[in-house]
């Protein structure tokens, strides 16, 4: 019976573990399928951000602009009131400025959680709760790299544990000064009452703190905080070091972790000036967990309740509301933890504040960890999780429990409910996140449009109450369009002048030169091999394998050398384009001023936006035109180079009006190639073929050639074979072979040298055709400006918000000066509206079209 029942424990265990299997992957397929979910929002967060900070930057200006407008006019109670409200509160510009910093901490956290490609769950709790204990648990680290907490609290450092399959490692993300300085010492000071955070590091090395109770300690509460920073000052020595220079991570073996995460042990004998921990930002730990129950999980630690000074909202709100899918707050059933308490309420508020729109039930759950030393008899347990659970199901938040130190009790109690829940409510949970950052940004927004819409109408009250210069603004801008016209007019004479001159484009033909002669060079340099004997002797091998395998092959390489010399002459013509451009670009500068043209390559498309949005629509289509330039140009190298390249070929005989250089390549000066090379064929002569297998010119048919004999065979060979002839005598093979090679490189010396001479003379009139296009431009672009109908309008359009820069000898003082800022106010209010307009249309366009569900 004793082993029939041992039978049937063994195999209900193995079915248990093969239902437990199933029911792992299972959930692991699930929140795979949640993670790729995220990745189909994406698009949409990234979308929301660009025109989120298109809205901000807009409301920014704004604001500066109207600032302008109160210095040059300090009476005007509209203006001010916009700017400083009635004197009864905060301010408009302030609420507004706290509204969208509090919008762009939402939509950072959304941002971070659609890249991320992990589900997190944050652990939270007050020191000695069982935290540690439970995270060393589910991964099995050692101490060194979760440190207890029983007798020393841990540190500040969040420590990001996610399993991995490959080697465990451990990374410090470092401060550096400036974020020690601004992070930690920062908030202490001013928790402490002291003055000034010390700017740098010599002065922290030198500064002097008082002691705790002392009398310049001040208050009792100081003393704590005054601890901490006497134990950062004596051992800054142990890791100013870490802090130096830019941000960086540094490796650590998990031995060696200990000083970097956690207080020293005096028990133990560490040195108590050694703190190394203060350099420490955050941890990031990887490492295969003990049981994989989803392969993209991570376990965030962080800090603990306890810590005097770590301003633990901020702390929590900074690192945790970008990483955190589901927070869990540890809390220890004993005789203290008896009842819901007020650290209870504190980490449910704080979770509260950070969940970012997904419900709080999904977000947020309690572990009630059973202390058996403390409580052999489970009756604080009992009695905490009771309660707990009686005020949490008021929000119906989920109470788990499980004493942390047993590992099955762990993953059946705690792992697997929060991993079941999350299989089933990620996805929703994720858009629950974009909808509420999409809601509060199109909140503001809409706030942002009733400031813009009031300081549009107080702008064009204000101007209306000036006196009339509208005359004197289009007299001006008239005169300008006509001195463009002139100086427009001079750069078009420029480039028709090169063309009257029959020049190429200087670009253009430098560059074709430079191919030109790369390319004879490359002839002259033994087809590329250093000399014409050093080609011999690499190809008569292979001529002797196969004949027409080598010819093809040399062929094809002379081809692919030269497409790759005469390529880069597209590059040129990239100069030549960007060249008209900067000219154009230059002529427009100098009357519109660099607020309109700012220096740079993207001068022009700047000008053409800026058009557009003023409805200089004839000036924003020329501008348009001109930049495409280039692409209605072409490729140099497509349209002219590779039909000639083409002509390069094994089984294309020299054609009549042609000619072999009768010096080879190699052993010809340049000048003698060039001169042979261009030499004109003698009328009605065609090529024929020598008794050594050379070509020259001749009146035998090119199909009767001198007739040869040839060497005995020693064997039949197939004639469609291509294969040189086997003879009997092997000097007689490798003789024809050379000869063979010999004709080759002649002839394939012959076809580059006239392939480069077709190029050149392609490419110069190419060069020509590249001088008649920029001055057609640089004259459509004229008469676009200066001649189409209704153009001066244009300038007006364009020049009004800027009237003060361009003509400041008119517009920048007095009445004028005024006018000029109101109308800047107006652009920038009509820009920030559809700024907000591009917000609210996002939210207009997902109530019609949800949010993508998983694929």
């Amino acid at each position: 019976m004793g082993a029939v029942r041992q039978n049937q424990t063994a195999t209900l265990t193995a079915s248990r573990w093969r239902e437990q299997l199933v029911i792992e992957q299972e959930i692991d397929l699930r929140i795979a399928e949640a993670l790729g979910g995220r990745r189909n929002q994406l698009s949409f967060v990234a979308e929301l951000t660009s025109v989120w900070h298109a809205m901000v930057d807009g409301f920014d200006q704004l604001v500066t602009v109207l600032a302008d407008v109160e210095k040059a006019d300090p009476t005007d109670n509209g203006v001010a009131r916009l700017l400083h409200g009635t004197g009864d509160g905060m301010n408009r510009v302030d609420g507004l400025r706290l509204r969208i910093a509090a919008a762009q901490l939402q939509l950072d956290a959304v941002s971070a959680r659609v890249h991320r490609d992990t589900v997190n769950i944050g652990v939270v709790g007050a020191t000695k709760v069982g935290k540690s204990t439970l995270l060393r648990t589910v991964t099995d680290l050692p101490v060194t790299v979760i440190p207890t907490t029983q007798f020393n609290p841990t540190t500040a450092s969040a420590s990001r544990i996610y399993h991995t399959a490959g080697e465990p490692t451990a990374t410090l993300d470092l401060h550096t000064w400036q974020s020690f300085r601004d992070s930690y010492l920062a908030p202490l000071h001013e928790a402490a009452g002291l003055g000034p955070v010390p700017a740098d590091a010599a002065t922290f090395t030198d500064h002097r703190y008082p002691a705790p109770g002392s009398a310049a300690a001040g208050a009792t509460e100081a003393d704590d905080y005054l601890r901490k920073l006497d134990a950062a000052h004596r051992s800054f020595a142990s890791y100013r070091h870490l802090l130096e220079g830019p941000a960086r991570a540094l490796v650590v073996d998990f031995a060696a972790l200990r000083p970097y995460v956690a207080y020293p042990d005096l028990d133990a004998g560490d040195p108590a000036d050694v703190q190394p921990f203060h350099a420490v930002r955050s941890v990031r730990v990887e490492k295969a967990f003990v049981e994989r129950s989803v392969s993209k999980l991570g376990l965030i630690d962080l800090p603990g309740a306890g810590e005097a000074g770590l301003d633990i909202d901020r702390h929590f709100l900074a690192r945790v509301k970008n990483e955190i899918d589901l927070l869990l707050m540890v809390k220890r059933g004993d005789r203290r933890s008896a009842t819901y308490v007020a650290e209870d309420a504190y980490a449910r508020n704080l979770a509260d504040s950070a969940r970012g729109g997904v419900a709080l039930d999904d977000y947020y759950m309690v572990l009630v960890n059973r202390d058996e030393a403390n409580d052999p008899t489970g009756e604080y347990f009992e009695n905490t999780v009771k309660k707990v659970t009686e005020v949490s199901r008021e929000r119906g938040i989920r109470v788990l429990a499980a004493d942390v130190i047993r590992r099955d009790e762990v993953f059946a109690e705690v792992v697997r409910p929060v991993l079941v829940h999350l299989a089933g409510r990620l996805a929703e949970m994720d858009r629950a996140a974009v909808r509420q950052a999409l809601a509060l940004a199109t909140e503001v927004a809409g706030e942002v449009t009733t400031y813009a819409e009031d300081a549009l109408r107080t702008a064009r009250e204000r101007a209306l109450l000036l006196p009339d210069q509208e005359d004197e603004f289009r007299d001006l801008a008239e005169e300008l369009r006509d001195d463009l016209a002139h100086d427009l007019a001079v750069l078009v004479d420029h480039y028709d002048g090169d063309l009257a001159d029959g020049a190429a484009d200087a670009a253009l033909s430098a560059a074709i030169s430079d191919a030109v002669d790369v390319a004879r060079g490359w002839v002259r340099d033994g087809l590329g091999r250093g000399s014409r004997d050093q080609w011999m002797k690499e190809i008569k091998g292979r001529y002797v394998a196969g004949s027409l395998e080598a010819k093809q092959d040399q062929y094809y390489r002379a081809k692919t050398e030269i497409t790759e010399i005469f390529s880069r002459i597209d590059v040129s013509l990239e100069r030549s384009v960007r060249r008209l451009w900067e000219d154009v670009a230059q002529v427009l500068r100098g009357r519109l001023t660099d607020d309109l043209v700012p220096p740079g390559p993207a001068a022009l498309d700047e000008l053409r936006s800026t058009a557009e949005s003023r409805r200089a629509l004839i000036l924003a289509d020329a501008l348009r035109q001109l930049r495409q330039l280039k692409a209605d140009y072409g490729s140099v190298v497509l349209r002219v180079t590779r039909p000639v390249i083409r002509g390069v070929h094994w089984d294309r005989v020299p054609s009549v009006g042609t000619a072999v250089p009768a010096v080879s390549a190699q052993r010809a000066t340049p000048a003698q190639a060039r001169a042979t090379t261009a030499a004109p064929a003698p009328a009605g002569s065609r090529w024929v073929r020598n008794a050594d297998g050379s070509l020259r010119r001749g009146s035998a048919p090119v199909s009767d050639p001198a007739p040869r004999t040839p060497p005995p065979p020693v064997a039949a060979v197939d004639p469609a074979t291509t294969r040189a002839p086997v003879t009997a005598v092997g000097g007689r093979e490798e003789e024809s072979a050379k000869r063979g090679a010999e004709v080759l490189y002649d002839e394939l010396s012959a076809a580059v040298e006239r392939c480069v001479t077709d190029l050149e003379t392609a490419l110069r009139e190419e060069g020509r055709v590249m001088s008649r296009t920029l001055a057609a431009a640089a004259d459509r672009f004229f008469d676009s400006v200066i001649r189409t109908n209704r153009s001066e309008r244009d300038y007006e359009y364009l020049c009004r918000p800027n009237q003060r820069s361009i003509w400041p000898d008119k517009f920048d003082g007095g009445t004028a000066l005024l006018a000029a800022d109101l109308s800047r106010a107006q652009e920038q209010a009509r820009l920030a509206l559809a700024a907000t307009a591009a917000v609210t249309g996002l939210f207009a366009g997902l109530r019609l079209r949800p949010l993508t569900e998983p694929t």
